[in-house]
Parts: structure tokens; sequence; C-alpha cells
């Protein structure tokens, strides 16, 4: 039946979810991509441990996010965590209110037992795709967090095993040659307020002392 749904959605946001998704479904995975301005991407997977039946704790978690993610640029598929690196962990108790699964107002209220893994990396390509391993028994809603456009509708894709996402553009990263000038150019205006700052102090400072002299 998942296979059935997920081949209907063949795009971004193509239909509504499914109505068994809408309301929470602690048996989905829910992916947040964030595509920031910089060209940096965080990738935060929440899993509710109380209603998820592969997922019941951080141990867990933390094992299956050794491999829960493959990113693809080009003709090279590799692990995500050797691309981005080691996820950091957390815990919290809300929903996410801009994720696409319809929460209703009391769903948003309640608590829950929620576990969150985060990557954060600058992709070397910018543009790249998402793909849950071979044999993968989880079931994933990746939604895309545009920063470059916050007034867009969350894109978003059912997927599970050997799927992979459409096709993710980040905003290619800044050369090093031009970070460097940016930061010099930062360092600058920063020792330049500072030098203005301390001379306007003692322009103020030698007035007021000018003017007690006088009284």
């Amino acid at each position: 039946m998942i296979r059935a749904l997920r081949q209907r959605v063949v795009t971004w946001g193509a239909l509504v979810l499914p109505l068994f998704v809408y309301a929470h479904n602690g048996e989905f995975l829910l992916a947040k991509l964030t595509l920031r301005t910089d060209g940096e991407c965080v990738l935060r997977v929440t899993v509710d441990t109380e209603a998820n039946f592969n997922i019941q704790d951080r141990a867990q978690l933390a094992k299956a996010a050794e491999n829960l993610f493959q990113l693809s640029a080009g003709k090279e598929t590799t692990a995500l965590r050797k691309v981005a690196g080691e996820p950091s962990f957390s815990s919290e108790s809300k929903l996410d209110p801009a994720a696409p699964l319809g929460h209703t107002a009391e769903e948003i209220a309640k608590s829950y037992k929620l576990e969150v893994v985060e990557w954060t990396w600058t992709p070397e390509s910018p543009k790249f795709v998402l793909r849950l391993p071979e044999l993968s028994p989880h079931t994933v809603v990746l939604w895309l967090n545009d920063e470059t456009k916050p007034v867009a509708k969350p894109r978003w894709v059912m997927m599970i095993a050997e799927d992979e996402s459409p096709l993710i553009t980040a905003v290619p990263p800044l050369p090093e040659s031009l970070k460097r000038r940016i930061m010099v150019q930062k360092v600058g205006l920063s020792i330049w307020l500072l030098t203005l700052v301390i001379g306007v102090g003692l322009h103020l400072k030698r007035r007021r002392q000018r003017l007690r002299s006088q009284t």
C-alpha cells in the first residue's frame, strides 16, 4: 500500500498527503531539510519513540542514523554520514507546527517523546538527491524548508526503501576568496565602528570636562 501511494507522489508535493498520514502518525520519520542562504544544509529527522515500530529510544536512533540516508551527486552515491560527519542528537516534546502533515491544534498542544538527529553540512555540489538505502525499514516524509523562499509552501515527498527524492538545489557556496574578502570587510567595519565609538566617547568626556571647568 505504501509503495502504491508513494508511486502516486512523483514530484515535490504533487498531491495532498493521504488521509491516514494526516493526524499524528508516529511510524513515519519526519525529515526536515533546511536550505540556508549561505549554501549550508541542515537535515533534521524526528521520530516519535512511543509510536515508531523500529526506533524506540536514542540508542536505536543513533544506530539507524549510521545509514539512514544516502546522498547522490552526479554518479557518486555515498552515506550521508560520510559527507556530513557526525550528527547531533536532542530530545523534544512538541511536534513541528510547520510540518506538512496537517497537524490539528489538539495534536500540536500535546506532549510526545520525540528524539531528533541532525546533520549540518555544505555540499560540494549544490545539486543532489537523498536516497533511502535498499531494505531500509523506515517510511520517511521528507520536506524542504528553503530559506531563500521563506513564503513558499513546503515541498515534500514520501519515501521508502530504495526511493530517492526529487532533485534538491541548494545555494552554491561562496568561493573561499570571496569569503575571506567578506571577513576582512567585516573586521575592518568592526574596527572602524569601535574607533568611532571611542572617539565620540573621548570627545564627550573632554566637553564635559570643559563645561565643569567653566562653572
